[in-house]
């Protein structure tokens, strides 16, 4: 999820927040594989930028390589592979890297997470995918049934992202600082400027107090940030 002010955040492809991206992109940095292959500042600096990037355009599906085959679908993921085929050439650079590891973690996020912890129903109370045909929200970990309006609101959905948000910062040394004069080494989908914008919006949502995070709704946090973590340790660059 995308974190974007409240009125523009309803019936959206969900999307996870600018804040867990960076938590997962922390993670990686801390690995075996993050420290050998991004070793000067610079280059982190780069990979978490990259990290931002698929976010800082409207056209999500452009710039995330959903297939279009599935955009009537309440989950949409990446096809990864496709920007690999498309930037092979440019994966030496650190905020490339950073732009796949958010493909990635998307990807992974919603084909194997989400999944685990809601389910979409219709009017019937079946399983459903089609966006214009869910009505309800199960939410497995409590049982808790919600209407899409309400699921994708401050109440649920978005509002457990912003109140993670200085937990995750915190727990994970997140730097919340970053520099975003970096050159665009080909990537057509974004505007490599548009990031200034991204990192501007970031430091808004960084002003709800480290224990908000015990109010989630709709995530298990520990669950949450150990899927990330078996994520993070099986991505390969």
């Amino acid at each position: 999820m995308e974190n974007k002010p409240i009125q523009q955040r309803r019936n959206e492809t969900i999307m996870p927040g600018y804040i867990l991206h960076l938590t997962a992109a922390q993670m990686f940095l801390k690995t075996q594989k993050g420290q050998k292959f991004l070793k000067t500042k610079q280059d982190k600096n780069n990979f978490l930028i990259g990290n931002l990037l698929p976010d800082t355009t409207k056209i999500k599906a452009r710039s995330h390589f959903r297939d279009p085959k599935y955009h009537d679908r309440m989950i949409e993921y990446p096809e990864t592979s496709w920007f690999i085929k498309k930037y092979k050439h440019l994966l030496s650079n650190s905020s490339v890297v950073g732009y796949l590891f958010h493909l990635y973690i998307d990807r992974r996020f919603f084909k194997y997470y989400m999944p685990r912890i809601v389910e979409f129903r219709n009017a019937q109370d079946e399983r459903e995918e089609r966006r214009d045909m869910v009505k309800d929200v199960l939410l497995k970990r409590t049982g808790q049934r919600l209407s899409k309006q309400d699921f994708f609101s401050e109440k649920y959905y978005y509002g457990d992202y912003t109140k993670m948000n200085m937990y995750l910062v915190n727990r994970y040394q997140i730097p919340t600082t970053l520099d975003p004069n970096i050159s665009n080494p080909g990537i057509k989908e974004v505007d490599y400027e548009d990031v200034k914008q991204v990192l501007k919006e970031l430091k808004t949502y960084l002003k709800v107090p480290e224990d908000a995070v015990k109010n989630v709704r709709v995530f298990d946090v520990e669950d949450l940030l150990f899927f990330l973590e078996n994520a993070v340790g099986v991505f390969k660059i």
